[in-house]
């Protein structure tokens, strides 16, 4: 029972100590909102935020067994996702984006405002960028990205036409050996139509027009395969591509005004308590 009495006068004690020195407490709170408001409304400047999405160009090539049999499609990008988002914040392209805009700043103070990241399970790159207006920042991330795309776009286009190219070889060889089977065929119908040959020299020709039949059709089935799957790994292969547009930010990410004052309120009443009590310990100890 004593002990029960004890805390509820500590505690009264406590209470006393505040409402004797509640002033210095608001007063305390007040300088602290006052404070971080006008830092927060007048001294900080304000920061913007613009972010774009876009696809990876990928290639894909065909793999083949040693008897020239499709194995499968592989897809992979032109210049590795790691690699990209590592250049995208590189002196490469950022001193082309610093010469279009005509920027006053270094390649490495814009390489500060920039990041970049691969969307997990996508071929997706986000690049996003701060800056101190709102249009500004829109013009530096599309800026960046499409720098990004023009140096390149001809490592992509290189690859499509060079299986583009291989087609085309392809399908002029799989024509001349079409020509060879069906004059294959042709002669082998006049061999069995001359009466001038014995049966045996007919048989024979017969025989070794067949073995160079079965040869060219061999290839030629070779050779179209290998068409076919150029011209399916062809169709796969995707181009750069913007999945979202940069968009013009209406309002600024930092500062937080609302969460700055309310911040510094809460330490304020901290600080005012701590004071007070320090106050109250003070002199009780004179």
């Amino acid at each position: 029972m004593p002990e029960i009495q004890e805390e509820e006068i500590d505690l009264r004690e406590y209470i006393n100590v505040l409402a004797k020195r509640k002033g210095i407490i608001i007063l305390i709170f007040l300088i602290a909102v006052i404070t971080a408001a006008l830092v927060s409304y007048f001294a900080l400047s304000p920061v913007y935020q613009s972010s774009m999405v876009f696809n990876m160009a990928q290639i894909s090539e065909p793999a083949y067994s040693t008897g020239f049999s499709v194995v499968q499609l592989n897809s992979r990008s032109i210049v590795h996702i790691a690699e990209a988002l590592e250049i995208m914040k590189s002196n490469v392209v950022l001193d082309e984006v610093i010469n279009r805009l005509g920027l006053k700043i270094s390649a490495k103070q814009l390489s500060s405002q920039i990041e970049t990241k691969n969307l997990k399970g996508t071929n997706f790159i986000e690049v996003s960028i701060v800056a101190d207006s709102p249009e500004k920042v829109k013009s530096l991330v599309e800026t960046v990205v499409e720098v990004f795309i023009e140096q390149n776009q001809g490592k992509y286009q290189e690859k499509v036409k060079f299986i583009e190219d291989r087609i085309k070889v392809l399908e002029e060889q799989i024509t001349e050996f079409k020509k060879n089977i069906l004059e294959i065929e042709k002669t082998k119908k006049k061999i069995a139509a001359t009466e001038e040959l014995s049966e045996g020299e007919r048989q024979f020709q017969t025989s070794l027009l067949l073995s160079s039949s079965v040869t060219e059709r061999e290839l030629y089935n070779n050779l179209t395969n290998q068409a076919n799957s150029l011209k399916a790994s062809l169709k796969s292969c995707e181009d750069f591509k913007i999945i979202n547009y940069a968009q013009l930010p209406i309002a600024p990410i930092k500062p937080n005004k609302k969460l700055n004052i309310l911040i510094a309120g809460v330490l304020g009443l901290f600080v005012g308590i701590f004071f007070t009590f320090f106050l109250e310990f003070w002199q009780k100890g004179k």
